[in-house]
């Protein structure tokens, strides 16, 4: 099976975004291809040499795609930045393809992910877990309380249906008539009532935010399928489930290239 996954960060970024690759090659099947499209505004010679270091992991190609930040002037208002964005607007940069998963990049995948690729999402324009603090967000953006809020870290896209509905228009237009506090609103605004609501395991924060939903958090803090780190484990030796990111950073460190963690 072809999978395709989508990173979008600042060079200095980048080396986290390797680790995530890494764990996601390591528990690849044999069969799969993945095909990992790596956005950012520059790349220099020793950032592709790295990413093309992974080819010694697993099955992978990768399509570094350099964004001109300037067609998101007027658009961002929040504190992540434009990087952030860039998953924003997926449907024009990976156009031969009606399917994407995007990946935040302080993320450590510990399973299998194709289960997850393999989501029908031919009826909704993306799906992704539901943020832990939802309920707040909902109000942010106008949303009732059956509707969707979803954390933007992981959301597998529909690609078709974002080009068909011209969403990517939509959502500029958006942007640059309010101040939504982050990209993440703007999607969730959108996207509203086309959106399938996965499992928490694909998209584990570990946090005392899911009150609501204890018994599926604490299945999931057990044995996650994709981890996301609120509180990284390069900053804070006290972050949960920390031995996850490690374990991936240690491979890389001996038996690929010096990671400098």
């Amino acid at each position: 099976m072809d999978i395709n996954i989508a990173f979008g960060a600042t060079e200095d970024w980048l080396k986290f975004t390797r680790v995530t690759i890494t764990s996601i090659l390591l528990n690849a099947r044999d069969e799969d291809m993945y095909t990992f499209y790596i956005l950012c505004d520059k790349f220099s010679p020793a950032t592709v040499q790295a990413f093309e270091s992974l080819y010694a992991v697993g099955n992978c190609e990768f399509k570094f795609v350099r964004m001109n930040n300037s067609i998101f002037e007027g658009a961002i208002h929040d504190w992540l930045g434009v990087s952030s964005s860039y998953r924003l607007i997926l449907s024009s940069v990976a156009k031969d393809i009606d399917k994407i998963l995007y990946l935040d990049s302080d993320i450590i995948v510990n399973h299998n992910i194709a289960k997850l690729y393999k989501t029908d999402v031919s009826k909704y324009y993306l799906a992704g877990v539901e943020d832990k603090q939802s309920d707040k967000m909902k109000s942010r953006v106008g949303l009732n309380e059956k509707q969707t809020f979803i954390n933007a870290g992981v959301q597998l896209f529909n690609l078709k249906e974002f080009r068909k509905n011209n969403l990517e228009k939509i959502i500029f237009e958006k942007l640059r008539a309010s101040n939504y506090y982050t990209d993440q609103d703007v999607i969730n605004d959108v996207c509203r009532d086309k959106i399938l609501q996965l499992p928490l395991r694909y998209n584990l924060m570990p946090s005392n935010g899911y009150k609501s939903r204890r018994d599926e958090y604490e299945k999931a803090f057990l044995n996650p399928v994709v981890i996301h780190y609120a509180i990284k484990p390069w900053q804070n030796a006290e972050a949960p489930l920390k031995e996850y990111w490690f374990k991936y950073v240690d491979f890389l460190n001996k038996n690929i290239y010096n990671t400098g963690f």
